[in-house]
């Protein structure tokens, strides 16, 4: 019995160490790399588990074998049954996310150098000032978000599969195409059905969001250190030697103090614009073909298990789409609290003969900040739009219009 207690007070002990704030389970860049190993993706934490290897062949054979049925019968669809509207539909919106979700791994793969600094940068919290209630206050709000994010991504996977687990005859119309394809027996049936069918999900969404998870937490880290660095310009207007203009020396060593974490921030921010606009590229062009197809599969099935689980996708879809814009955006709204900060610091200097060479100076610099703040701070999609919550609003009326085509020609 006094065993059976310390075992229990060890766990115990364990998982409120785990769930506290400085345990891996408040942290959301576990859970990212939790994510992006059942993606297929190794990372620095995951490196050290001893089941990493197996856990990343296991995802990769499923995706594989996932990959391989849907793009059978795919053909098969177009072959036999392509004035099947309904039919074909779902299959090319299958076989074209599964697509979109290897890309996606393949861009997370080739920028893994950027993300991990980017990463690095924002847990060391390199972006300080005077006020550390406000820098702390700004951390912990990115923690939050991101772990909303993932936990958000974690709940669709297991609403998903749950789901899909149930059966139901709408279901297997929509996913088990076996029959035209295949002859098989029943234990394959039931072989195939756990591993296309009910297992999709854990095939198919950690791949596909786990870059919604990574861009998003970097967003949202990038975002709390542009935040702190407004906050630094903020801090400059109360600091005496700004208002009297009686210590130039002090003032000059607090801009170059400024301009070295605004150049810091500067440095990995350009990295980061790189990824999203590529990312962006798959995530606008799938979401211009998806939501309506999937709008039109909801309106053809009716209301069952299987339109819950498209609807929980087309959800996340939209969400994906809409984070992006959204996080974006706020940067903007950053830039432009820097620039009034910059604005009233320039009206407070005090301006006389003796501080002329030092008043220009200093303002030339403040401008010259505001400039490249201001341009450098959007985003754009490989060079075709800008990224903002208006392409969201667009996108949207791109999608009516395919559900409307789709609609007319079914």
């Amino acid at each position: 019995m006094i065993c059976v207690r310390k075992w229990w007070s060890s766990v115990v002990a364990k998982k409120r160490y785990f769930w506290s704030d400085n345990g891996p389970g408040s942290n959301c860049f576990f859970w990212q790399d939790v994510l992006l190993l059942t993606g297929g993706i190794q990372s620095e934490l995951t490196l050290k588990w001893s089941c990493e290897r197996y856990i990343r062949f296991l995802v990769a054979c499923l995706f594989s074998l996932q990959t391989f049925f849907i793009f059978v019968v795919l053909y098969s669809t177009l072959q036999n049954n392509r004035a099947e509207m309904f039919r074909v539909v779902v299959e090319v919106v299958k076989f074209t996310a599964f697509v979109v979700a290897g890309c996606k791994l393949l861009l997370l793969k080739l920028h893994r150098k950027s993300i991990t600094s980017i990463r690095s940068y924002i847990n060391d919290a390199r972006m300080i000032t005077i006020d550390d209630s406000y820098d702390l206050l700004e951390l912990s709000k990115f923690k939050h978000r991101s772990m909303t994010m993932i936990r958000g991504i974690y709940g669709l996977i297991v609403i998903d599969t749950v789901l899909l687990f149930m059966p139901n005859d709408t279901t297997v119309m929509a996913f088990d195409r076996r029959s035209d394809t295949l002859p098989f027996m029943s234990l394959e049936r039931n072989i195939y059905r756990l591993l296309f069918l009910t297992l999709l999900p854990v095939g198919f969404l950690p791949k596909f969001f786990s870059s919604m998870a990574t861009i998003g937490s970097l967003l949202l880290g990038m975002e709390a250190n542009f935040k702190i660095l407004a906050n630094r310009f903020r801090s400059i207007l109360s600091q005496p030697f700004v208002i009297n203009g009686t210590d130039w020396e002090k003032m000059n060593s607090e801009l170059r103090d400024t301009l070295k974490q605004h150049l810091e921030f500067w440095c990995h921010f350009k990295a980061l614009k790189k990824l999203v606009g590529e990312t962006f590229f798959l995530v606008h062009y799938f979401s211009i073909m998806s939501i309506g197809a999937l709008c039109y599969i909801c309106q053809a099935i009716g209301v069952n298990f299987l339109s819950f689980v498209v609807m929980a996708t087309l959800a996340m879809f939209l969400m994906e789409y809409y984070m992006f814009c959204h996080f974006v955006d706020s940067f903007q709204d950053v830039a432009n609290c820097i620039g009034e900060h910059i604005f009233q610091i320039a009206i407070l200097m005090p301006h006389n003969r003796k501080n002329h060479s030092h008043y220009i100076g200093f303002r030339t610099a403040l401008m010259i900040i505001w400039m490249n703040t201001r341009r450098e701070v959007s985003m754009d999609c490989m060079g075709l739009f800008n990224i903002s919550t208006a392409a969201f609003l667009h996108v949207l009326n791109i999608a009516y219009t395919v559900l409307t085509f789709l609609i007319q020609m079914s």
